[in-house]
């Protein structure tokens, strides 16, 4: 018999049996709970709250900045919705309309709740193509929900930094960066202005040149064992290519983690990148061998030619900016490789690795598939721009070599 018939139809009897056990309780007797709960604003904190585990695990974050974040968010969670919700119970009789709406409203709950959180992949696999389409479309809700009450209530730093993140979750820097700088003018909190840095550096394509070096070594100054400044460091410093410098700047960062904190595995991840990367031992003690990369013995390259079609050379000029970068095929903006040139080298070769790894804690070698871009800019921003010139390949599987990359459509 097939297995996807046999999991419906033990679904639907299992279903068939909580409906019956539900409906009989309201028939017998049922109490029912009425609420105004402010769902919008509900799902914007939990989306924050699962962001902010994020950067914690990748190690972005100190485990302390972690936790009191998260408190802070949970009282901000709970302060709002208490304005706005009132609850009032309610003992009602047994009612044949509402069982009947019960047995009807759960199955269509258990299925949904099923294609949220279950693998209805199994089933069929092409419902997972939209995923991340849904998780975009609840991120940009959530920024223009944000960006509504700050309209309303402008002075609260917290809201600020909250939709700043949200923008860089969606890779739009250009909005990110203006809400950073309010949340500043508001409170002069060093981590806000990191945060800010950082969001300046990828509008440039992961150049920290500049203002967002002034800022880090600002706040190392006041504070050389600050968490947050020496991680950004080095990553500054590892985007640079100065490996040794980001080796030192990481291990004061990891000499401040206790050995089972969550941050510790990417950390000592990107700490071994970067040792291997400056012709450094790997520590024995872990167990690192000083073979080659784990990046290379795996195949996790991408390599071809960029070239552009020649109706459209006529319009580039020499210096206008040509980034080449892999982002993963499930739709996330952020790269995970990227190396960029200049027009004037048009046609060129390109090699994407680990190496060219925007963040060590985000690397080519975590895929499978990925899609590969080309664009080419004329400000260098690392935004695409109305009028920018690109190139697409899709669902480009990692260890692929001598792929065409054609610049070739016109951003709207």
């Amino acid at each position: 018999m097939n297995p996807n018939f046999v999991f419906i139809l033990s679904a639907f009897a299992l279903t068939a049996l909580v409906v019956a056990v539900v409906v009989w309780s309201f028939l017998r007797n049922r109490v029912t709970q009425e609420s105004s709960q402010d769902k919008a604003n509900t799902k914007i904190y939990q989306l924050q709250l699962l962001d902010l585990e994020k950067e914690h695990a990748q190690g972005l974050i100190s485990s302390a900045a972690f936790e009191r974040s998260r408190a802070e968010l949970l009282g901000r969670m709970l302060e709002d919705t208490a304005l706005a919700d009132t609850h009032a119970d309610k003992k009602t009789q047994r009612a044949w309309v509402s069982a009947v709406v019960v047995a009807v409203l759960l199955p269509v709950a258990a299925m949904s709740t099923y294609m949220w959180l279950g693998q209805p992949q199994g089933l069929e696999r092409t419902v997972v193509a939209t995923e991340e389409s849904d998780n975009f479309a609840n991120l940009e809700g959530m920024a223009a929900s944000l960006a509504q009450k700050l309209a309303a209530n402008p002075g609260n730093p917290e809201q600020w930094v909250m939709l700043g993140r949200t923008y860089r979750a969606l890779s739009q820097f250009d909005k990110a960066l203006p809400a950073y700088q309010k949340a500043l003018e508001l409170a002069q909190v060093d981590d806000i202005a990191l945060e800010r840095a950082e969001v300046l550096a990828l509008m440039r394509g992961g150049d920290f040149s500049g203002e967002p070096w002034a800022v880090i070594r600002q706040v190392l100054a006041k504070d050389a064992r600050h968490f947050n400044g020496l991680i950004l460091a080095g990553s500054a410093s590892y985007a640079q290519e100065d490996y040794k410098k980001a080796v030192q700047y990481w291990q004061q960062a990891r000499s401040q983690l206790d050995d089972k904190a969550q941050a510790v595995k990417g950390l000592d991840d990107a700490l071994s990148k970067a040792r291997e990367k400056a012709g450094e031992a790997l520590p024995a003690a872990k167990g690192v061998s000083s073979s080659p990369s784990s990046a290379q013995t795996s195949g996790a390259v991408l390599s071809g030619r960029v070239s552009i079609d020649p109706g459209v050379k006529a319009k580039m000029a020499p210096t206008d900016v040509v980034f080449v970068y892999a982002t993963p095929a499930d739709g996330q903006k952020m790269p995970l490789a990227i190396v960029r040139k200049t027009a004037d080298n048009l046609p060129f070769d390109f090699v994407l690795d680990d190496s060219t790894a925007m963040n060590p804690a985000s690397k080519l070698s975590s895929q499978t598939k990925v899609t590969l871009k080309v664009r080419i800019s004329k400000s260098g921003d690392a935004m695409t721009r109305s009028g920018d010139w690109t190139g697409v390949l899709e669902n480009v599987a990692v260890g692929s070599r001598n792929l065409k990359l054609v610049v070739n459509q016109q951003a709207p």
